[in-house]
Order: C-alpha cells, then structure tokens, then sequence
C-alpha cells in the first residue's frame, strides 16, 4: 500500500516517520478497501497537527485530523479517529447487506 508523508513549516523525524507508516499499514485491518494514506504533518506555533486521507476502492475517501503538543501525540489521536471511522462505515455496509430485501416498515 501506497504511504505519502508531507511536511509543512516543520520538520517530521524518522520516528513519527515510521510511527505514521505503521499506522497506515494496520488500517486496512479495520476496511479492506483502503489502498492509500497520504498525511500531512503542520507545526503552527506550539500546536503539531496530522492529517490523514485515506483512500478506498469505490467508497468514499476517508479524512481525520489529530492535535497536540507533539506529533506522536497528534498521531494517536489521528489513529483513533480513522480507525472508529473505518469501523463504523464497515458495519454500516454489513447491516445494509444483512436486511432482508422486499421488506416494508
């Protein structure tokens, strides 16, 4: 799977490098249907941001945003998000699929 890394006004070390990578590789645990990650790494005064575009095949592309006083920090919360996401659109597509077609409420 395809893993993009951008840095703006900041410098992103090898560490949240490979922390981000690690990420990306687990999320296609929760939905299948992920073929790419891009994330975008913001410094803005003391806030450190992560932003992550996750896309799928023939669903909609999935983006989150993580905060915090450093980016292992934004990258936590970052994980979180995209993963409740990702769970939530997969279970959302299984109910679909399991109701009974024809039926009236």
């Amino acid at each position: 799977m395809a893993t993009r890394i951008t840095a703006h006004r900041c410098e992103v070390s090898l560490g949240s490098r490979n922390r981000a990578e690690m990420l990306a590789e687990r999320w296609p645990r929760f939905d299948p249907a992920v073929m790419d990650v891009s994330f975008v790494f913001r410094q803005e005064g003391r806030s450190r941001t992560v932003e992550a575009i996750v896309s799928r095949q023939r669903r909609q592309t999935v983006v989150a945003r993580g905060e915090g006083p450093d980016f292992r920090v934004a990258l936590d919360e970052l994980d979180d998000h995209v993963k409740r996401i990702l769970k939530r659109d997969r279970s959302r597509r299984k109910d679909f699929r399991q109701t009974p077609s024809g039926v009236q409420s």
